[in-house]
C-alpha cells in the first residue's frame, strides 16, 4: 500500500518527522500504536520493523510499551493473591 500524507510544517516537527528518515518513522509509529492497541504480537511488530529480538526490546523500551499484562492476566493474579492472603 502506497500512503500519501499531507502534514503542516510544524506537525513534522513536532512528531519528529523533520529528520531524515521519515518512511522508517512513520513505519515505527504505525507498528508501535497496532501493538499498543493489542492488534499485533510483539513478533508481528518485531519483523514489521526488520528487528532481532534484543534490538526489538530495545525499541519497545524506548518508546515505553513494555510488555504488559491481559485484563485476564492481572484478574488472575489477583484472585491467585487473595486466595493466598486469605490463608
Amino acid at each position: 500500500m502506497t500512503l500519501v500524507l499531507e502534514l503542516p510544517d510544524a506537525w513534522k516537527q513536532l512528531l519528529g518527522l523533520d529528520a531524515g528518515d521519515v518512511p522508517r518513522r512513520v513505519r515505527q509509529m504505525l507498528v508501535l500504536e497496532g501493538y499498543r492497541e493489542g492488534r499485533l504480537s510483539r513478533g508481528q511488530a518485531a519483523e514489521m520493523l526488520g528487528m532481532g529480538y534484543h534490538e526489538a526490546e530495545q525499541f519497545f523500551r524506548v518508546h515505553g510499551a513494555e510488555q504488559q499484562a491481559s485484563w485476564e492476566e492481572q484478574h488472575a493474579a489477583s484472585e491467585q493473591l487473595k486466595s493466598l492472603l486469605e490463608r
